[in-house]
This record gives structure tokens, sequence and C-alpha cells, in this order.
């Protein structure tokens, strides 16, 4: 287990390393076939659970867009002219030259540590929709829902991508490197967990419009209606298939869109200088390369040349490839290192 600090000039208690590229590991566990399960169920509740609850942390920012996101459409991170859609800012290499990429994939989630003295089962983790200006996107609502649960094992090592206190990160907000300074731990990730899946649980459904209050037969809804920022989402694990969470051991989850949709997606509520000791923020970027293939902005996404950077921005077709790939805190445009969601893992 680690415990970490802030990311304002504190480091972390875990080892730190300094290579710039590091591995994480996905063990099969119950495996991604027998361990795929129908019967989640998700529901917006009034309010945070108050019983049965053996793990949460309830710091959030007021802001940002750090979003669950699967759309269709293509778009280059790239701040220079392109004929095709773009949006600012690609990362950047030692020698401070944007490099465009195409936007990626994303599942987000959590680490957590079960500290209970005796072996209970999983039944519920709520999580909150986050306070940016795409707390929920037009398409978003019925689009099919899946949770997939983890052991973690194994040692968090802290790399520091190669910035240090003497040149900034080379991506990660406000991410406009050449007019703003990117503070050096901006792009720092953790390296070295084992991620052993315990199961895939499907067949959830975001909620419907009506359910967030919204007059029946209400066409659009705006992204950022107050009335979608801070609800609470509950993951019901179905009874037939409970998890059995260990005292002492590390569990981690990750909240999924399960297939691509035009303005799809929604944000979680999170910390970004979170301060939840006994876990870290998560997520499954594009295919989990790292950092994203470099794009070529002037040439269409599905040009020859953009093969390999497609590919990288994605996940694959297959759901069980796509949960195949582990999580981690490693990200773009941002890195979960020092991010804590707010969540509540309920267990009898």
């Amino acid at each position: 287990m680690i415990k970490r600090k802030s990311p304002a000039g504190r480091l972390p208690a875990c080892r730190r390393g300094r290579l710039v590229l590091a591995l994480l590991f996905l063990l099969p566990g119950a495996g991604f076939g027998q361990g795929h399960r129908q019967g989640l169920q998700v529901v917006l509740v009034a309010r945070p659970p108050d019983r049965h609850v053996v793990a949460s942390y309830e710091g959030y920012d007021t802001g940002g867009n750090t979003s669950v996101a699967y759309e269709n459409r293509d778009v280059y991170k790239w701040s220079g002219p392109s004929p095709f859609p773009a949006e600012s800012w690609g990362y950047f290499s030692p020698q401070g030259r944007e490099i465009a990429y195409i936007k990626r994939d994303r599942d987000l989630g959590q680490t957590f540590t079960y500290v209970g003295k005796s072996a209970r089962y999983l039944t519920a983790i709520t999580v909150a929709t986050g306070y940016g200006t795409n707390a929920v996107r037009a398409n978003t609502y019925g689009q099919a829902l899946s949770l997939q649960v983890f052991e973690v094992s194994g040692e968090a090592v802290l790399y520091d991508n190669g910035s240090d206190r003497t040149r900034e990160a080379f991506h990660g907000f406000p991410h406009n490197r050449p007019g703003d300074s990117i503070a050096p731990v901006r792009d720092d990730y953790l390296a070295g967990e084992v991620y052993t899946s315990l199961g895939v649980f499907s067949g959830a459904a975001f909620p419907a419009k009506t359910d967030f209050g919204f007059p029946a037969g209400q066409a659009t809804v705006p992204p950022d209606h107050p009335d979608l920022k801070g609800r609470f989402l509950q993951f019901r694990l179905p009874a037939s298939h409970r998890i059995r969470l260990q005292p002492g051991k590390r569990y981690a989850f990750l909240i999924l869109l399960d297939r691509r949709t035009a303005d799809g997606g929604f944000t979680l509520a999170n910390h970004y200088a979170g301060q939840y000791p006994g876990g870290h923020g998560i997520r499954r970027d594009g295919n989990g390369a790292f950092p994203p293939v470099p794009a070529d902005p002037t040439q269409d996404f599905t040009h020859p040349d953009n093969a390999r950077a497609l590919a990288s921005a994605h996940f694959p077709d297959d759901f069980a490839a796509r949960t195949a790939i582990p999580p981690a805190t490693n990200g773009y445009p941002d890195v979960d290192t020092w991010r804590d969601l707010r969540f509540y893992v309920q267990a009898e």
C-alpha cells in the first residue's frame, strides 16, 4: 500500500524511479469469459450511502471534465492548423516540440483498501457526477454501462516521466506548455502494481433524463445543467456473483461505457490533489500504450500514416480484449496519480 501526498511539492511514500516507460500488469483472475457477468444495476440515489460503507473518499473539486469517454468521433489533440476536428493540446517532446495525437477512449476508476476485521461481500459502489461543463453529454442517457473489479497487489513505484524541478512536465494541466508552466508532477505516474480481474459486471444503463428530474420528452438537456452535477450513481452488483473482500487487501474498480456513441460520456467528481490514504485514481486509456502514438493532423484519421495512432487512441472492438488492458495512473492529457474519485464502497 502507498500513502500519497498532495502534488504541491511533497513526495509520496512509495519508491521513486526514473524510467520513462514502465509496465503495469493484469492477471486473468476469474477470466474474461467466465468472469463476465450480467445483472449489474445502476440507479440514481438522492444521497451518498451511510450504511455498510467500508471504504470512501468525499473530497472533490468544483470544476474539470475528467470523464468516462467512448466516442465514435475522432479528434486530434493539437493546437496547430488542421483541416480535421482538433482541440488543444498535444504532448511535448524533451526539445519542446508539440506532438499531435488522437483523443483517447477512457474508463475511470479508483483503487481502495479494505480495512475491515473480517471478510465481507462487495454489494455496491457509489460515485458522483462531476462539476465541469460536460457533466453528462447529450447521448449518454440510457447507454449500457459495466463495472470491472480487481484485486491489486505489488509495490507502487513513482516515475517522473523525465520531468523534475529543472524541467516542467511534458503533458498535463494547463496543457499549453509554451504559454503556461506545467508543474513537473503533472505527468508523474505509478507502475509496479498488479491488477487481477475479479469480474466484469454488465447489464446496466446510464439513468434516463427523467431520473434526473427533467420532463418526459425533453429533447435536449445542456451538458452543464446544474441538476446533472454532483448526482450519485450507485452500481449494484448481482447477489449471485458477489466478490469477497479480505481484510488488509487492496482492490480497484473501473466504470465503462460499453459502446461507442456520438457525443457520449460523463464526468466523475474527483479531487485532483486527493488525500485518500488507501489508494488512488486509475484509468484505462486508449489501447494502454504510452505515450500515445504520434499522429499527422494534416491527414485524415483513416489515412494509412495514422493507422498506428488511431489504434493507440481506441479500445479494441472485442470487449474481452478491452477489459484485458490493465488500468494505470498514466493518461493523456492528464494523469490520475494524485487524483481520488469521490466514492463509497459498500460490503456486507
